[in-house]
């Protein structure tokens, strides 16, 4: 009985101490800088009169597109933020449904130029919502479903103005 014990004991002990082992590999020092913006955000050098363009890929049976669209979400907050930073643009490509094909005519005039780009890579049919932010034509983000709105994207695009404006400030 005792062995059985002492057994079980250890097997606790065990797993308690590779749960340890685990989070402590993935924990994070507090004087660690993170961020939610890629790395190629900050990399990207941005001008005054440089416009950020967020393209969302979407379709009407898309619940989760249905979800980001309106006044007091993020097609909205965005909206809302642009109006006071007009380097901002957003365009909605929306296909007839999640499981078609996206076609030249889903996107809008100004977007031509990535119609042809997504037709000759084959992407013509983007997971939904995907949010892709473009600097002169430059793919800066590309990223699928909502939450990576809140926890990339819009953090993202905030990052962009708030360095081109500061650049501009400082001439």
């Amino acid at each position: 009985m005792r062995n059985s014990m002492n057994a079980a004991v250890k097997c606790v002990l065990a797993t308690l101490l590779a749960a340890l082992f685990v989070v402590f590999v993935n924990a994070h020092l507090p004087n660690e800088a993170h961020s939610a913006v890629p790395a190629k955000v900050s990399r990207t050098t941005i001008v005054e009169g440089d416009v950020i363009t967020l393209v969302v890929h979407s379709a009407p049976d898309c619940k989760y597109c249905v979800r980001w669209m309106g006044p007091f979400a993020g097609e909205g907050h965005f909206k809302s933020w642009a109006r006071t930073h007009p380097g901002a643009q957003l365009f909605i490509v929306e296909r007839a449904s999640i499981a078609s094909n996206e076609t030249p005519d889903d996107y809008p005039q100004p977007l031509r130029w990535l119609s042809e780009q997504n037709r000759k890579e084959q992407r013509l049919h983007p997971g939904t919502p995907m949010f892709e932010v473009f600097v002169a034509q430059n793919l800066i983000v590309r990223s699928y479903g909502l939450d990576s709105w809140d926890d990339e994207v819009f953090p993202a695009i905030k990052d962009l103005d708030a360095r081109r404006s500061h650049l501009g400030a400082s001439r």
